[in-house]
C-alpha cells in the first residue's frame, strides 16, 4: 500500500486541477447532445395572444404548423418587460441584477438629485488606443519606433539599390540613404502620429455572458444576426455576429435624424439647427433661384480636438510654470495667450472677434448638401460626393459618406433621404447616420470579428443603427404613417436578405437571427389597431397603403407585419431545416395597447408618500429635483415604471431610516395595488413586484425598489420616465391674505390619456399581461406555469451537449 500512496496523491491532485481547469467541469457535467443544430428565430415584440389569435384564425399558416410539429406557448418575460433588459437576460439566462441592464432607464444621481439616465448603454467612454483590440496595425507601435522603422528600412533599401545596383561611391551612397531614410521615417512618424491617443465610445452594460459565447467555447460554430445588448463582447474564433440593439450611429450618438425645410412657420428659427424631439432637428433653409444649398454635419472630429486640447493643456502647463519669476511668467502668458484665445474659441468654449468655432470639432464634419431640380419634376440630391436623381416622395438609395478625422483616420457611414416636398414648401427627410459595417471604426466594431462586417456587406448596404426603423420621427410627428410603414418593409427585406444570406452557410451548429419590425409596428400602430385608443379616427385607421406588395388599411398593419415573419418561418421551415436540426422561436416580450398614462409621482403624492415643494410653478414637474420636498418624501418615481425608496444613506436627500425600508416598500405597494382610475374605477395595476423578492445579483442595487405592474391598456407616463409629475395652476383659496398669490400649484392628476403616436406598450405592465412567443419544431416538456425567456439560454447550451453554466437561473427545458 504504501508504495502506491504517492501514486494516488499525484493522481488526486492532477484530477483536481484538471477540474479547477476545465470550463466544462467548472461549469457542470456536459449533457449529450441532442440535436445537431439550433436555429432561433427571434422576435421583437412577438406578442403571444396576438400569434396565437391568428393561428387558431388561420392567418398564421406556418407558425401554425410549427406548433403542430412541436410545441407552442406563451413566454415569460422579465421585470421590467423592457427590451434591453428582456434581450440581456433571454441571451444569457440571468436576472438583471446580474447582467447589470435594468432596462433603457436607469437612476443616476447628479448633485443631490436623482435624475433618469440610459440604463442600456453607457454614454461617452473613454479608451486608451491600446486598449482597443480592433486597432490597425500601425498603432502597435509609437510614432517614434515608426520614426526608426522607417529610416533604418528606407536606409538599407537605398543604400542597396545606390551602392550595389548603381554602383555609386559608398561614401555619397550612404550620404543620400540617410537623407532619404530620414525622410521615409519622418513620413511613418507622422503617419503614426495622426492617430488620437484616446477615443470616445458607447459602452455597454452587458455584464453577463451571452449563450453563443459560451457554446464558442466548447467550438460550437455560431452566427448571430442583430443580437440585442451584445456589443463590445470579444467573441470566442468560430462565433460571428452581428450587434443590434444598443449599436450607437456613427456620430457615437442614439439616432440623430434630420429634417431640412423653409417652412415659414419656422422662419423665426435660427440657421443652426432646432430639436424636434427625440433625437431630431431641424435646419432652416432657403430656396433661392429653384435650388437649396445647405450643409450636413457628420461626426465630430475628435481627433482634431484632442490635438487642440493637448496643445491648449500644455499652454495652461507652461503658464503654471512655479520655477519662473513674475516679469517672466507675465511675459511667457502674453506670448501664450493669442494661441490660447484661438485654441479656446476654435474649440467653442469662447467667443473671440478675431477667431471661428472648428464647426468639424464643435458640431460635426461638414458635407455640402444641395438639391437642384433635374427636370421632369425630379431633382439632383448631392450629399457630400455622391448625387442621386429623385422625385417628391421617393426615397434615395444609401448614400456612401466619408468623413476625414486625420491623414490615416476615416468614419465611413450610410444614410439613406426621401424628398417630401419641394413647392410650395420645401422639406426633405434624412434618416440615421449608420456606421458601415464594412469598413466600422476600430473603435466602435458593429460586428465579432470586425471583418464579418465586410462578409456581410456582400449582399448590399444595410442598416446598422441599434434602433432600426423611424419610429422616433413618427412619435414627433414628422412623418406620416405611410413613410413609416416604407422605411419597416425597407428595414425588414435587408434583414430577412442577410437571414438568408447566412443561414445557407454550412460551418455553424447555432444559427440565430433577430426580427425587431414586430416591436415597431406595434409601438405605433395600436392607434390604428385598438378602436379603444384615445388616438383612434376610423377614417384615418381605414385609410389605405401599400405594404409589402399588398393594399392594407392602416388598421391592419399589425396583423400584417405578423404575416410577414410567418412566411420566413415557412422558408426556414421549407428550405432550411434538416434532419437533426431544432428550429425554436422566442420574444423579448409581448404587447398591449398604451391608452392611459400614469403619472405615478402624482400617484405617490395622492398616497402621502411624496410630497410637493411648496411655490414651485406649474412649468417645474421635468425633474425631481426641482419640485419634490425631499424632507418630507418617502417615495419617488423614475424610469419605466421604477418607484424607489428615499433611503437614508442612498439618496442625498434620503430621509427613511434602513430599518424602515421594509415598511416604505410595502405602502409602495399597496398604494399601486389600491389605486383606482377616478374615471372608470379600474385598478390601474395588477401586480406591483418587490425587486428583492424577484431578483439576486451583484448589481441589485441598480434597480428600483419597486416595480410597477399595470393593468392592460395602462403603461408609465412619458413624465415619469424622466422622473417628472403632472403640475397645474388652481386659485389659491387664501389669495389676497397676507399677499398670498391668486393662484398655486398643485399635483394634477394620476392618469390621463396617451396622446402620444407612441400608442403599443410594454414596459411598466405586468409581465402576465405582455408575454412573449415560444415555438419549438419538437414537442418540448413546460414547467407547470409555462416557459420563461430565461430558459432559452440553458435550453439551446443543453441541446448542443454544452454544459449549462451554474450561475443560470433556470434549468433547461427538456425534448419529450
Amino acid at each position: 500500500m504504501s508504495v502506491f500512496r504517492p501514486f494516488a496523491l499525484f493522481t488526486g491532485l492532477a484530477l483536481a486541477l484538471l477540474a479547477l481547469a476545465s470550463p466544462a467541469l467548472a461549469s457542470g457535467a456536459p449533457t449529450a447532445k441532442q440535436v445537431e443544430r439550433v436555429i432561433l428565430i427571434g422576435v421583437d415584440g412577438g406578442d403571444g395572444r396576438t400569434v396565437e389569435a391568428m393561428m387558431d384564425a388561420g392567418e398564421l399558416p406556418n407558425m401554425a404548423r410549427l406548433r403542430e410539429m412541436g410545441t407552442f406557448a406563451p413566454l415569460g418575460t422579465a421585470l421590467p418587460a423592457d427590451s434591453p433588459t428582456a434581450w440581456a437576460s433571454l441571451n444569457s439566462g440571468r436576472n438583471p441584477a446580474e447582467t447589470a441592464v435594468p432596462g433603457f432607464v436607469r437612476r443616476i444621481f447628479s448633485g443631490r438629485n436623482p435624475e433618469a439616465h440610459f440604463g442600456h448603454v453607457d454614454l461617452n467612454q473613454k479608451a486608451q488606443l491600446e486598449e482597443l483590440p480592433d486597432r490597425p496595425f500601425w498603432t502597435k507601435y509609437s510614432a517614434d519606433g515608426w520614426m526608426w522603422i522607417g529610416f533604418g528600412a528606407a536606409l538599407l533599401g537605398f543604400l542597396i539599390l545606390f551602392k550595389a545596383i548603381l554602383g555609386m561611391n559608398l561614401v555619397l551612397a550612404v550620404a543620400f540613404a540617410a537623407v532619404l531614410g530620414g525622410v521615409g521615417g519622418f513620413a511613418l512618424k507622422n503617419m503614426r502620429a495622426s492617430y488620437a491617443d484616446t477615443y470616445t465610445y458607447l459602452g455597454n452594460r452587458m455584464a453577463a455572458e451571452n449563450f453563443w459565447d459560451i457554446a464558442g467555447e466548447e467550438g460550437v460554430r455560431s452566427i448571430v444576426l442583430d443580437a440585442a445588448q451584445s456589443f463590445g463582447a470579444d467573441s470566442p474564433d468560430g462565433v460571428h455576429v452581428l450587434h443590434g440593439l444598443g449599436v450607437p450611429d456613427l456620430r457615437g450618438g442614439l439616432g440623430d435624424w434630420y429634417i431640412y425645410s423653409d417652412n415659414p412657420e419656422n422662419l423665426d428659427k435660427p440657421p443652426k439647427r432646432a430639436s424636434l424631439g427625440t433625437a431630431g432637428y431641424e435646419y432652416r433653409v432657403d430656396v433661392r433661384s429653384g435650388e437649396v444649398h445647405s450643409t450636413y454635419y457628420g461626426p465630430v472630429n475628435f481627433v482634431q480636438r484632442e490635438k487642440y486640447q493637448d496643445e491648449l493643456d500644455d499652454i495652461k502647463t507652461r503658464e503654471n510654470d512655479t520655477t519662473l519669476g513674475y516679469k517672466e511668467s507675465r511675459a511667457l502668458q502674453e506670448e501664450l495667450r493669442p494661441r490660447k484665445e484661438e485654441l479656446m474659441a476654435l474649440l467653442g468654449r469662447s467667443k473671440h472677434p478675431d477667431h471661428e468655432p472648428d464647426i468639424s470639432v464643435t458640431t460635426g464634419i461638414p458635407k455640402d448638401l444641395s438639391v437642384v431640380p433635374a427636370g421632369d419634376g425630379k431633382y439632383t440630391i448631392t450629399l457630400g460626393e455622391e448625387s442621386q436623381t429623385l422625385a417628391v416622395g421617393e426615397w434615395s438609395d444609401y448614400y456612401n459618406l466619408s468623413f476625414e478625422l486625420s491623414q490615416m483616420i476615416k468614419a465611413k457611414g450610410t444614410t439613406r433621404l426621401k424628398l417630401e416636398s419641394f413647392e410650395p414648401n420645401f422639406r426633405l427627410f434624412i434618416n440615421t447616420l449608420d456606421i458601415a459595417p464594412e469598413h466600422q471604426p476600430f473603435w466602435q466594431p458593429i460586428t465579432q470579428p470586425i471583418e464579418y462586417g465586410a462578409e456581410l456587406h456582400r449582399t448590399g448596404d444595410f442598416e446598422t443603427y441599434g434602433w432600426a426603423c423611424m419610429t422616433m420621427p413618427f412619435k414627433e410627428g414628422q412623418i406620416s404613417p405611410e413613410t413609416l410603414l416604407e422605411d419597416i418593409q425597407f428595414t425588414f427585406e435587408w434583414r430577412e436578405r442577410l437571414f438568408f444570406d447566412q443561414i445557407q452557410r454550412d460551418d455553424w451548429q447555432l444559427f440565430m437571427g433577430l426580427f425587431s419590425a414586430t416591436d415597431r409596428v406595434q409601438h405605433m400602430f395600436y392607434q390604428y389597431y385598438d378602436e379603444g385608443h384615445p388616438l383612434y379616427d376610423a377614417e384615418v385607421a381605414n385609410r389605405t397603403t401599400t405594404f409589402f406588395g399588398e393594399e392594407i388599411a392602416l388598421k391592419d398593419a399589425i396583423p400584417a407585419i405578423f404575416k410577414q415573419v410567418d412566411r420566413v418561418v415557412g422558408r426556414v421551415l421549407d428550405e432550411h431545416l434538416q434532419d437533426g436540426d431544432l428550429l425554436m422561436m422566442c420574444a423579448d416580450h409581448g404587447f398591449q395597447s398604451f391608452r392611459h398614462q400614469v403619472n405615478v409621482n402624482n400617484l405617490l403624492a395622492e398616497a402621502g408618500l411624496l410630497t410637493l415643494k411648496p411655490g414651485v410653478p406649474t412649468s417645474a414637474g421635468g425633474k425631481l429635483g426641482d419640485y419634490v420636498d425631499w424632507a418630507n418624501t418617502k417615495a419617488y418615481a423614475l424610469g419605466l415604471g421604477g418607484v424607489y425608496v428615499n433611503l437614508r444613506g442612498r439618496e442625498p436627500n434620503g430621509i427613511v431610516a434602513p430599518e424602515d425600508k421594509d415598511a416604505v416598500v410595502e405602502e409602495i405597494r399597496r398604494a399601486l395595488l389600491d389605486y383606482r382610475d377616478p374615471r372608470t374605477g379600474e385598478a390601474v395595476a395588477s401586480h406591483a413586484y418587490v425587486t428583492a423578492e424577484l431578483h439576486q445579483g451583484d448589481h441589485l442595487d441598480g434597480e428600483p425598489d419597486v416595480m410597477t405592474g399595470f393593468a392592460p391598456t395602462y403603461r408609465v407616463s412619458w413624465g415619469t420616465t424622466g422622473g417628472g409629475a403632472l403640475l397645474r395652476s388652481v386659485d389659491n383659496p387664501q389669495a389676497g391674505v397676507d399677499g398670498a398669490p391668486e393662484k398655486i400649484t398643485v399635483m394634477g392628476p394620476a392618469v390621463v390619456d396617451n396622446d402620444s403616436p407612441w400608442s403599443g406598450g410594454h414596459p411598466s405592465v405586468a409581465g402576465e399581461h405582455v408575454k412573449g412567443l415560444f415555438f419549438s419544431s419538437q414537442p418540448m416538456a413546460l414547467p407547470a406555469g409555462g416557459p420563461d425567456l430565461l430558459h432559452i439560454a440553458p435550453t439551446v447550451l443543453s441541446l448542443l451537449g454544452v454544459a449549462v453554466p451554474p450561475e443560470m437561473d433556470l434549468a433547461p427545458l427538456e425534448l419529450k
